[in-house]
């Protein structure tokens, strides 16, 4: 069975500061289209290993959702990712959240913040965890990674368990992503999860490359 992470991070990278126009202004909600692809490697940040490299493909864009394929690169099989028109993901094969994991709120300006609150149901499981969730964009930095080097808003989130079912992962996720919006997605992210206390997994993803319709 082929693992995917929960919420997408990246590795450490060159930041610069951002053009005065570029910060200036506000990102909008991202106009996909089918056929838009990014890859990202993906590190195990706790042993500095790097293991794969993930690809997802947009595959439908309706009025109420976005679907996308995600695999990782040399294995057999993908999953089938449903997002919110504002790229918010709804569910996947294993997991559903309930209304969504609001990672986004467009259009993100500096110092804009929101909170949220949803349900996240295990779907090989069955079990449930109410989770909590306040973010801010913390700044507009350039970023460089191998894909090349982009503006983007860096956007701060904690995802704090306020009551689940015994292995419904409760616990602290702290995320730092990246969105440029050049690319319509993020091009950085920074996860960390912790559970009574201890880390129990620190991931990375960087943006290798990208192809957009």
């Amino acid at each position: 069975m082929t693992a995917f992470p929960t919420l997408p991070v990246l590795l450490a990278a060159a930041l610069l500061v951002a053009s005065p126009a570029f910060a200036d202004s506000n990102a909008n909600r991202p106009e996909l289209h089918v056929g838009d692809r990014w890859s990202w490697q993906h590190t195990n940040a706790l042993v500095n290993e790097r293991d794969f490299t993930r690809i997802e493909d947009i595959v439908e864009v309706g009025g109420s959702a976005i679907r996308s394929r995600i695999r990782t690169k040399g294995v057999t099989g993908n999953l089938i990712a449903t997002y919110t028109p504002d790229f918010n993901l709804v569910d996947n094969p294993t997991v559903r959240f309930d209304p969504s994991l609001r990672r986004f709120d467009f259009p993100l300006s500096t110092g804009k913040k929101w909170t949220g609150e949803f349900d996240k149901a295990l779907l090989n499981t069955g079990k449930h965890g109410k989770f909590y969730l306040k973010s801010e964009v913390l700044a507009v930095e350039k970023v460089t990674v191998p894909a090349g080097t982009f503006d983007a808003y860096k956007i701060s989130t904690v995802y704090d368990a306020t009551g689940t079912d015994q292995d419904a992962n409760s616990g602290q996720t702290n995320e730092i992503h990246w969105y440029a919006p050049e690319i319509r997605n993020d091009v950085k992210v920074e996860t960390t999860f912790v559970q009574d206390g201890m880390v129990r997994s620190k991931d990375t993803l960087e943006l290798l490359e990208y192809s957009l319709r």
